[in-house]
């Protein structure tokens, strides 16, 4: 399963908001060599606002091993402020029905087998994030290697914004576009071939006690009506 950690569930899923933290250290600084700032084994940046979310793959042992940002574009991001010559056909996105997509990584010392399930996960996490906040689209910025990967291979048909641009020793990077629909979801499913949703924005336990409390209570409100409802019948026969 996939967690959704932000500000309005952080007291959930604290443990998951910092090792997702250090997945980013290993992953970006360690793995990549890139020059970002870290606390104490921990990756972060100007992006990490209250504003963004995380959606966190994490194992049993509390180890977050695969997590990607997204942010609402009516705030400040990525794209907009280090690289907006990579959007060229459109105009550069403003709006809570657009999101960016930041810091996608996969723990790499897991088993590919295990590498492959986090990234379908991930990947139906992106859609199934996007319906629930009513986002039309997302934007991100990765290696068209990485986006054929990760998404065109999930089922999820992405569009290039621009031209690609080479960054020397660090790769070359493109602009895409993801569009969110129920139409993608269920592409995505049938590929990835899994079909329960895979995000929580709570704990499994607390939402199946949640869920339990709104039956019973359900229950409570059905006998409620149908008492008052035979009281009346049997006043109506006196």
């Amino acid at each position: 399963m996939i967690y959704c950690v932000n500000h309005k569930t952080l007291r959930h899923f604290a443990d998951a908001y910092v090792s997702h933290f250090q997945l980013r250290y290993r992953s970006f600084v360690d793995g990549q060599y890139w020059n970002l700032s870290r606390y104490q084994g921990m990756e972060y940046d100007q992006y990490d606002t209250l504003a963004a979310s995380y959606l966190c793959w994490q194992d049993a042992e509390g180890v977050v091993r695969g997590s990607v940002r997204v942010v609402p574009t009516d705030r400040p991001y990525m794209i907009k402020d280090l690289w907006p010559e990579l959007i060229e056909n459109r105009p550069l996105p403003d709006s809570l029905s657009v999101w960016e997509a930041t810091r996608f990584c996969i723990d790499r010392s897991v088993s590919p087998e295990l590498r492959q399930r986090i990234k379908h996960e991930l990947v139906l996490a992106f859609v199934e994030f996007g319906l629930r906040h009513d986002i039309k689209e997302m934007v991100g910025i990765m290696p068209p290697k990485l986006w054929q990967n990760v998404f065109v291979k999930s089922g999820w048909d992405i569009a290039y914004l621009g031209a690609e641009k080479d960054l020397g020793k660090d790769g070359v990077i493109v602009a895409g576009l993801m569009p969110i629909s129920l139409e993608v979801l269920e592409k995505v499913r049938a590929t990835t071939g899994i079909s329960q949703p895979v995000l929580l924005t709570e704990p499994p336990a607390a939402a199946a006690a949640l869920k339990g409390v709104f039956a019973a209570n359900d229950e409570k409100t059905e006998e409620k009506a149908a008492a008052k409802e035979g009281s009346r019948e049997t006043r109506g026969v006196a």
